[in-house]
């Protein structure tokens, strides 16, 4: 079903807010918690929420590489990305033979790939102009060789080592759009992980001043070694600490991306269990982001246009993870919600 926001017709599942703004500080997690956290996280970030069906690799790149070996021999996959069959169709595949007959991707990314839009470029060109149709972004220009091109020298000297990323090349393309219109002076990553969405940023413009957070010294490691072969390193700061404590003392933020992720613990406060910690993050950060700012996070997956049991299940999780961020959103931002992979939010500061 269409959804039809302001007379502008969004041609993907997506959700609109309009609102006004307010803040207040909120503080949680003490320093003695830093170790044990970054391991619980980035365990998850590797394994999500299912453990790999024998076969699985169990080395570093991007997941959508991954995903796209192991299904490229299987006619089913090759139909729905030539456009022969539907999302639906192919969803309904997986679910009822895919998933007991492919070896080597766990429930997770085999369900991931019903989201992979069948042309990244067209997909980004048609929410930049939903984008922009709602005010959220003033630029909807898009250079598919260019992208192509800047990213391109990106992969080709980026390092994964052990790790592995759930950033789509859709999303890369978005991000590195978004960026090269906007032309933002300041951006800040919470959540950064080893770097592979914010190189993306930072490639659109080289010269942005650019902060990325995370507790794990290890994965910014990774980062930093990654940004300097790409010659991507000049007014780029790999900090790692505690995100909400530092972004409280980062002024004049023109872009602020979020894609952190607490333990699932239950010992654990619940703000900061898996993705509701963009929450906190979110009113950590709230004041010092510029008006008219742009937010984008990642992991936001509020529809189930596939129409299968595992996105329903999805989407059910991932409004209860933000049940105080979205409303936090409608308060003091314009946003829309994007059908990427992995869901994609874009909003700009009211």
């Amino acid at each position: 079903m269409n959804l039809v926001v302001h007379k502008f017709e969004l041609r993907q599942p997506s959700e609109v807010y309009i609102a006004a703004s307010r803040y207040r500080k909120f503080w949680c997690y003490r320093k003695k918690f830093y170790n044990k956290i970054s391991e619980i996280s980035h365990f998850l970030h590797l394994f999500r929420f299912t453990q790999p069906k024998k076969g699985a690799r169990e080395m570093g790149g991007t997941i959508f590489t991954e995903i796209n070996q192991v299904l490229s021999s299987f006619p089913p996959f090759n139909s729905f990305r030539g456009g022969e069959i539907s999302a639906t169709e192919y969803q309904k595949w997986v679910q009822e033979d895919g998933f007991g007959t492919v070896e080597g991707l766990n429930e997770d990314k085999i369900n991931l790939s019903a989201r992979f839009p069948r042309d990244k470029h067209e997909f980004v060109r048609m929410v930049l102009s939903q984008c922009r149709a709602l005010d959220i972004i003033d630029d909807d220009s898009y250079d598919a060789k260019d992208t192509d091109e800047a990213l391109g020298k990106v992969e080709a000297s980026y390092e994964h080592g052990k790790y592995a990323t759930y950033i789509f090349p859709e999303e890369s393309a978005l991000l590195y759009a978004i960026v090269r219109n906007a032309r933002p002076a300041r951006a800040v990553f919470m959540g950064s992980y080893y770097g592979y969405w914010a190189i993306a940023a930072k490639a659109a413009m080289p010269t942005m001043d650019l902060t990325l957070l995370d507790i794990n010294q290890e994965v910014m490691e990774v980062a930093q070694k990654s940004f300097g072969n790409c010659g991507l390193n000049v007014k780029t700061k790999f900090t790692v600490a505690d995100a909400e404590e530092e972004v409280a003392g980062i002024e004049d933020i023109d872009l602020l991306v979020l894609d952190a992720e607490g333990p699932k613990s239950n010992a654990i406060p619940e703000d900061y269990r898996d993705k509701a910690i963009y929450y906190p993050h979110l009113k950590a950060a709230l004041n010092n982001l510029k008006s008219g700012a742009l937010l984008v996070a990642h992991n936001v997956i509020l529809s189930n246009f596939t129409g299968g049991a595992y996105f329903e299940e999805k989407q059910r999780y991932y409004r209860q993870q933000y049940k105080k961020f979205l409303p936090l959103l409608q308060e003091n931002f314009t946003y829309i919600v994007l059908d990427s992979t992995e869901g994609t939010l874009v909003a700009r500061k009211n």
